[in-house]
C-alpha cells in the first residue's frame, strides 16, 4: 500500500509511511490538555543527519518545515533527500556507493529484506533508555518486527472511505451516506445507489431502461484497484492474504474471489464504474469528484489534501459498504534508521519529531497523515490537535476514520505476508481478465494460483 501511495503523491498507498512521539524523550508544558514536546539539550559539536523520503511536492514543503523546526529546537541538522520516483531503485544505489542516508521511509517489503541483510538497525536497542517512548502507547502493528526486534515503525497511518460529491447527492435526490460503521450500506444498498448516481450523457441514470452505457457522463462510483483499495474490502469480507496473520492464506478462497468479483461486478454487470482503460483517460480524484465525472470514489485518507485544496469541491465523506463486518484495515510506510548511521539515537529523535503531530502538525491537520500513537484517537485535546474540522477534516471525519482506528481495525497484510509485492506482481496483471469481463475472478485464480502457491510462504513473525 506503501507504495501505491508513493505513485499517487508522487502522486498514494498509499501508500502506503513510523513514529508518533515526543521529540525529545520527556513530558513538556501542555496547551489545552495537549502534551507539547520539549526541546533536548543542543549538542556539543555538530551533528548533520541525511533523510530521504518521497512524497508530492506539497510534503516535500511540510516536511522540510518539519526539519527546520526540528533543527532549531534541537541543533541537529537534517539534510531531507526527496526521491520522487523510482526510490527504492535509487536508494539502493547509494547503499551501493557507501551513502547510505541516516534514516529514511522504506516498504514493509523492502524493510524486511534489508534489515536481513543488515542494512538496518534495530529500532527496539534505540527505544531502550527512552522513557517516552513505550511499546503500548502504539497503535498494534504499527511496530513492525522480526521476533522481538523492530524493522522499522510507520510513520503515520493510512486508511480508507468513501468520498462524495454532495451536489451530486443532491441533484439526485439521494440522501447523504452513512458516516458510521454501524449504519454502513450494504453491498446491494451501495449498488442501487452508485446506478443512481451514473448518468449517461442524456441524463438517464442506470436505473433507467433506455440507459445509454457507451455514454456515459456520470459514474456512480470509482476506485483504483490495487492491494490496499482492495484489502479495505476483503477486510469488510473476513479475509485477507493472511487472515489474522493466521497459517492459512485466504488467498483463492470463496471470500477473497467474491470481493475481486463483486468489483469486477460494477464495471461489466452494473456499469458503474469505469474500466481500467476508460479510467486512464479520467482526472486525478479531486478533480474528477469535482468534475462529476465521478459521484463517489474510494480511495484513502490522504486524498483529504487535495480535496482541501481544490476551489469549489462540495464534498462528503462516509464509511465504506460492508459485507459480513465494517472492520477497518489501515497500512502506512515505515521509518527505518540505516545501519551505518553515525547517529542514531538522533535519527530515531528525528522519526519521533517528525510524526509527532505536535511538532508537524500540517501533516496531519492538512489531509496528507494520520498518527501512530492511540492517544490521538482516544483523547479530545489531542485528536483536536491534527482532526479539528476544516476543509481536509470535514463533518464525519472522525467517525469514518479516526474511532474505527482504535474500535475496530486491522494492520495490512503487506506489513506481514511474505513475497507479498511478488504475489501481487502476479495477481494484478492477470485479473485484468476480469476487469475487461474476459473471464471470471474463479477462473482467473484457477490459471495465476500454480505461480502463487510457491509464493504462499506464511507471515512473518
Amino acid at each position: 500500500m506503501a507504495k501505491k501511495r508513493m505513485a499517487v503523491a508522487g502522486a498514494l498507498l498509499a501508500g502506503v509511511i513510523a513514529v508518533t512521539g515526543c521529540s525529545n524523550g520527556g513530558a513538556g508544558e501542555t496547551t489545552n490538555g495537549a502534551e507539547q514536546p520539549q526541546s533536548p539539550g543542543k549538542p556539543t559539536k555538530e551533528i548533520k543527519l541525511r533523510f530521504t523520503y518521497w512524497g508530492s511536492t506539497y510534503e516535500k514543503e511540510v516536511i522540510s518545515k518539519a526539519i527546520d523546526k526540528f533543527t532549531a529546537d534541537t541543533g541537529i541538522s537534517v539534510e531531507g533527500i526527496i526521491i520522487p520516483s523510482e526510490y527504492e531503485t535509487k536508494l539502493t544505489t547509494m547503499i551501493a556507493s557507501n551513502d547510505a542516508p541516516d534514516v529514511g521511509y522504506l516498504g514493509p517489503p523492502t524493510a524486511y529484506k534489508w534489515y536481513d541483510d543488515g542494512k538496518l538497525a534495530n529500532i527496539q536497542t534505540l527505544m531502550q533508555g527512552d522513557s517516552s517512548t513505550q511499546e503500548e502507547d502504539y497503535i498494534d502493528g504499527v511496530m513492525v518486527k522480526k521476533g522481538d526486534e523492530i524493522v522499522g515503525l510507520m510513520n503515520n497511518l493510512e486508511s480508507f472511505a468513501l468520498f462524495y460529491n454532495k451536489d451530486a447527492f443532491e441533484e439526485a435526490g439521494i440522501e447523504a451516506p452513512p458516516v458510521k460503521p454501524q449504519d454502513a450500506w450494504t453491498w446491494e444498498e451501495f449498488i442501487e445507489v452508485a446506478k443512481k448516481l451514473t448518468l449517461d450523457n442524456k441524463g438517464r441514470n442506470a436505473l433507467d431502461p433506455d440507459f445509454d452505457a457507451k455514454n456515459i457522463r456520470q459514474y456512480g462510483f470509482n476506485m483504483n484497484l490495487w492491494s490496499g483499495t482492495m484489502e479495505a474490502l476483503l477486510i469488510r469480507n473476513g479475509t485477507q492474504y493472511y487472515p489474522d496473520k493466521g497459517s492459512e492464506t485466504g488467498i483463492n478462497t470463496p471470500a477473497f474471489n467474491q470481493v475481486f468479483q463483486q468489483v469486477a461486478d460494477l464495471i461489466n454487470v452494473h456499469q458503474v464504474m469505469p474500466s481500467p482503460t476508460t479510467a486512464k483517460s479520467m482526472p486525478a480524484p479531486a478533480v474528477a469528484l469535482q468534475s462529476k465525472r465521478y459521484a463517489m470514489v474510494l480511495d484513502g485518507q490522504w486524498v483529504t489534501n487535495d480535496f482541501a485544496n481544490s476551489k469549489g469541491l462540495n464534498y462528503g465523506i462516509a464509511v465504506l459498504p460492508k459485507l459480513t463486518s465494517t472492520k477497518a484495515v489501515y497500512s502506512g510506510a515505515l521509518g527505518v534508521v540505516f545501519a551505518d548511521s553515525k547517529h542514531p539515537q538522533e535519527a530515531w529523535q528525528l522519526l519521533q519529531y517528525i510524526t509527532n503531530p505536535e511538532s508537524a502538525v500540517e501533516l496531519f491537520r492538512d489531509g496528507l497523515w494520520m498518527p501512530n500513537r492511540k492517544a490521538y484517537y482516544t483523547e479530545d485535546s489531542k485528536i483536536d490537535i491534527w482532526a479539528p474540522l476544516n476543509a481536509a477534516r470535514v463533518e464525519g471525519y472522525r467517525d469514518v476514520l479516526v474511532d474505527p482506528i482504535v474500535e475496530d481495525s486491522q494492520v495490512t497484510s503487506e506489513v506481514y505476508v511474505k513475497n507479498f509485492g511478488e504475489i501481487n506482481n502476479i495477481l494484478f496483471p492477470a485479473l485484468d481478465q476480469a476487469w475487461t469481463g474476459k473471464k471470471s475472478v474463479d477462473d482467473v485464480m484457477k490459471e495465476v494460483m500454480p505461480k502463487i502457491t510457491p509464493l504462499l510462504e506464511g507471515t512473518i513473525q
